[in-house]
């Protein structure tokens, strides 16, 4: 009796403090994967960002490199705002002459729409600065425009990737 108790009050401990170490992940600390590819998604803190409507900052690197690209998601103004990502590298001269020079003074690589991915399917990003880490991010459109981006495709010849990732982990910083 006394041995069943303990175990019935091990796993309830148990199983609160793994809800305690899910919900401590913010987005804002978390990493995320792209299986496919292996292409990292790294989050960290705002710090000084010069964007207003910027919610979330990250970086993406890039397999078999030591490209690591700046990123962020910021939401558009209005009534039926949304969660916008961008991925951006150094321009070329190629870049700028296809327009594709922001006003970061960088180039994209990937712009797009950003949805959490939960047990349930996907669902926009929350806007709280303070968001809980999804289990997953979905990105549609990333993989097709990665894969074909000339510093992805020259060190990943056979490489491909999907425009889900999913939460690897959550760093302290």
């Amino acid at each position: 009796m006394i041995i069943r108790k303990s175990g019935i009050v091990f796993f309830s401990l148990l199983g609160l403090v793994q809800a305690a170490s899910t919900k401590e992940c913010l987005l804002s600390h978390a990493t995320y994967r792209e299986p496919r590819s292996g292409a990292i998604l790294q989050f960290r803190p705002i710090n000084n960002e010069p964007a207003a409507l910027t919610t979330e900052v990250f970086s993406l690197a890039v397999p078999n490199t030591a490209i690591s690209l700046a990123a962020d998601i910021t939401w558009t103004n209005g009534k039926n705002s949304f969660p916008l990502g961008t991925i951006r590298h150094t321009c070329t001269d190629d870049d700028r002459e296809a327009g594709l020079e922001d006003g970061s003074g960088l180039c994209r690589v990937w712009e797009g729409q950003v949805y959490a991915l939960t047990g349930g399917g996907a669902e926009q990003l929350n806007s709280r600065e303070a968001t809980p880490a999804p289990k997953g991010l979905l990105l549609p459109e990333f993989g097709a425009t990665f894969t074909e981006w000339p510093d992805f495709a020259q060190a990943n010849p056979n490489g491909s990737a999907w425009d889900a990732f999913a939460l690897t982990g959550c760093s302290d910083e």
